[in-house]
């Protein structure tokens, strides 16, 4: 996750809250647009062209989310890389005829090649599925492995987009949700179309907005809403000054 600046510039720093991980569930995935295609696709690995698939997206787009509720939803296991790393060869034979999900599966090739190779094949042979999740494609994973190579260049890829106004929409009532906040239609029209249409953008205003709340007091009206994504616009023209 990536970090930023917290509080006014006039005021105390303020802590950057944190808030329990969300259960992932399939019927809660927030479809359409940027990510339509990509979860239609990882709905129905029964027709995928192989036993394997990739989806890609930018960052804080919610790959996690999607792997762990993919998992859920097939009875089948989410791993992280460091998960990943840590098991041993009969644990992965072990696993290769369900449905496994990959987190940060770039890592996993740049790490854990082999083991990664053995568990591809193994997949193939069992008929199970994996679901890999990363925010860059497979053909620029690392990895001196030329089988392995072969096999994530022929990997079908399905890429989430930026979001669009109305999964911006969608994704401010989702990240209030989150962190136990709600933005009135008022305030959420106001941020729509003065927001940049990414999910960095959404987080990092949903954190800042969050920290505020707790200061203040009070709930994420309007008026608290338009002070932080003011102060966000003075950071980064800050930023954009000392570059």
């Amino acid at each position: 996750m990536t970090s930023d600046k917290n509080g006014s510039q006039d005021g105390p720093a303020q802590p950057l809250l944190s808030f329990p991980v969300p259960v992932a569930h399939w019927d809660g995935l927030i479809s359409g647009g940027p990510n339509e295609a990509a979860v239609g696709l990882a709905s129905r690995p029964e027709a995928w062209a192989t036993h394997a698939l990739c989806v890609t997206g930018p960052a804080r787009c919610g790959l996690t989310y999607l792997a762990r509720a993919w998992a859920g939803r097939f009875g089948g296991q989410y791993m992280t890389a460091a998960e990943f790393g840590a098991l041993k060869l009969g644990a992965l034979d072990g696993l290769a005829g369900g449905y496994v999900a990959l987190d940060d599966a770039d890592m996993i090739a740049a790490r854990r090649d082999e083991p990664l190779l053995l568990f591809y094949n193994m997949i193939a042979a069992k008929g199970g599925r994996v679901l890999l999740v990363a925010h860059t494609g497979p053909a620029g994973w690392r990895t001196g492995i030329a089988d392995l190579r072969s096999r994530l260049n022929s990997m079908p890829v399905a890429e989430i987009s930026q979001p669009d106004e109305a999964h911006v929409r969608a994704r401010l009532r989702a990240a209030a949700a989150q962190r136990f906040m709600k933005l009135s239609p008022e305030t959420i029209n106001y941020l729509v179309p003065r927001i940049d249409l990414s999910y960095e953008a959404i987080e990092t205003l949903m954190d800042r907005l969050s920290g505020e709340v707790s200061i203040a007091g009070k709930a994420p009206g309007l008026a608290l809403a338009r002070l932080v994504l003011e102060g966000l616009d003075e950071d980064r023209e800050e930023d954009e000054g000392a570059g």
